[in-house]
């Protein structure tokens, strides 16, 4: 039965349009040969099967790159084949196939390289690689544009399967990495050289790609996450199973524990040891291997944790000398560990509302991660950068990039990028808005409101949790929480009752909450699960000074980012 008065209204409002999201697919989702490529693909494929070549699967460091090469890995495994799995070093060798890792495996005799979530701007690369060594790239990530008239260049090559590539006829282009390598294996399957039911066995990693990769969960995605998080008990490799445990995620995890919870612990791997780790815990056939594999991940996030601390502390400090005006933050710093300045743009990027470019010293470059926010496009923004810089790549949401490792470089590019930025906004000054999808009293904050929410689920990206919006609220209790003391505990009260409400990452909070303070408060309605218990809670998203029972209920929420909401 669903909850009365509008908190209800616009909840079957919401249902009936989500539902229709994915709803015209078949079961196996879109046809794989529809992208450029496949065709080719499954024939070179199918000859080194038949052969019995050696072939090596070439992913990324990151959750999306890792989850892809595991899932092919596994795949190539049912049809007999033990293919090697590659992952670069991220401080070593940086994002993409390069020249020295293809020579490795020619060496170690590999003739056929597959790569995944990676390869369509590596054109010189594989123009490069060993006499003989075949090469088929699937990828999700813009081709290579270069000169005033953005040409595109393609890496010559046995087979290119990306969505984005020029004259592509695949109808969704948001597939993540995992999702287009699941769909070669979609098209192995068909064409009977992988065992039936290989593909569906693979849609817990795939749905882990997605979610972590930040792709719009619409269309095909949305059907992919769904069936990934409905299979996760019975298919999910038991690493992860071990992950999940490890992260008191119980049960059948939901997109959110993928994307905060697990992803976070397997993005740990690369950015401070090697990736090699989580991909041993996505491959582990041994429950002790397992197990092991997992408790090394919890304690390389732990210490992934603290070196971000450090470095935004760092970086925070440096935004505040700059200019307000300015369209984009660029910063970078020699102490940044290289493994979490992805996620320094990224914080950045939320909390000021403007697309970020981080970056580190690494050996003679600094090398950097850049995140978007609306009304931006990071890849055309770092294309326009591209005199400035040795290597970019990536998406509309994020990217990376390199550049040479001295004071003029950086402020090279630094100018060249805020130029960039400056003409994708046309003088629009950032700002922070929220669509509220329904006023609610704190007492329509309960389970069965939650389990309501719960039928709209995979939330991300294209999908966006359900914001409720509660007003007049008072303050009754705040308190900072976390090893660090850096997440808040708040207490609310209205005319109906109470809730208790948190916020991560938040410690400035703190004395702009002082009991009694009455607030108009955003958030999602959270179920946290633990150790058996449930415990309903507000997650905060923004907050503002009350404006009263009059206040507006069907307009955006917004606050200026430097003054975030209080």
């Amino acid at each position: 039965m669903p909850p009365d008065g509008e908190a209800g209204a616009v909840l079957n409002r919401l249902e009936e349009r989500r539902i229709l999201l994915g709803a015209e697919l078949g079961p196996g989702g879109h046809d794989p040969l529809l992208l450029s490529g496949m065709e080719r693909a499954v024939q070179v494929l199918g000859r080194a099967l038949h052969e019995r070549r050696r072939i090596a699967v070439y992913g990324d460091y990151d959750v999306d790159g890792v989850t892809a090469t595991a899932l092919l890995v596994r795949s190539l495994a049912a049809a007999g084949s033990q293919a090697l799995p590659y992952i670069p070093s991220r401080e070593a060798e940086g994002y993409g196939l390069n020249e020295e890792a293809l020579l490795e495996l020619s060496r170690q005799g590999v003739e056929l390289v597959v790569s995944v979530d990676c390869g369509t701007t590596a054109v010189e690369v594989a123009a490069a690689r060993p006499r003989g060594m075949e090469l088929v790239i699937t990828d999700h990530h813009l081709p290579l544009q270069e000169g005033e008239d953005r040409k595109v260049r393609l890496p010559d090559v046995e087979a290119l399967v990306n969505p984005q590539q020029p004259g592509d006829e695949f109808p969704f282009k948001g597939l993540a990495g995992a999702g287009v390598a699941y769909k070669l294996v979609q098209a192995l399957e068909h064409a009977g050289l992988l065992p039936d039911g290989t593909a569906s066995q693979q849609l817990p990693l795939v749905a882990l790609g997605t979610v972590a990769d930040l792709m719009p969960l619409l269309d095909e995605n949305r059907q992919l996450v769904r069936q990934g998080l409905f299979t996760w008990t019975e298919s999910a490799p038991l690493g992860l199973l071990a992950l999940a445990r490890a992260a008191g995620v119980e049960g059948s995890p939901t997109s959110s524990d993928l994307g905060f919870s697990l992803g976070p612990r397997i993005n740990a791997a690369g950015r401070m040891r090697e990736a090699d780790l989580a991909l041993a815990c996505c491959l582990a056939q041994d429950p002790l291997e397992a197990s092991s594999s997992a408790r090394e991940l919890q304690r390389l996030n732990g210490e992934r944790r603290l070196r971000l601390k450090e470095a935004l502390e760092v970086a925070q400090q440096l935004v505040e000398e700059m200019s307000d005006d300015l369209p984009a933050i660029v910063v970078g710093h020699e102490t940044f560990h290289p493994g979490v300045v992805g996620l320094v743009a990224g914080r950045l990027a939320d909390e000021y509302q403007r697309p970020t470019f981080a970056f580190s010293r690494q050996g003679t470059e600094w090398r950097g991660s850049a995140r978007a926010v609306d009304g931006v496009n990071i890849v055309e923004a770092l294309a326009a950068a591209a005199p400035t810089l040795l290597r970019y790549g990536g998406h509309q949401g994020a990217g990376g990039f390199s550049l040479p490792g001295n004071s003029h470089s950086a402020e090279e590019f630094s100018f060249a990028v805020q130029e960039a930025v400056a003409v994708q906004r046309n003088g629009n000054r950032p700002q922070r808005r929220y669509a509220v999808d329904a006023v609610a009293s704190l007492a329509d904050c309960n389970f069965r409101l939650a389990d309501q929410l719960a039928r709209l689920e995979p939330f991300g990206r294209g999908n966006p949790q359900v914001l409720l919006c509660a007003l007049d609220c008072q303050v009754t209790a705040a308190a900072p929480f976390g090893k660090g003391r850096e997440h808040l505990r708040v207490g609310l009260a209205d005319r109906s009752g109470s809730a208790e409400a948190i916020t991560f990452n938040r410690p400035w909070l703190h004395p702009h909450l002082p009991v009694g303070r009455r607030v108009d408060v955003l958030f999602e309605l959270e179920v946290n699960r633990w150790k058996g218990r449930k415990q309903l809670r507000l997650l905060l998203r923004d907050l503002r000074p009350a404006r009263g029972a009059a206040a507006p209920t069907s307009s955006a929420v917004s606050s200026r980012p430097e003054q975030q909401g209080l």
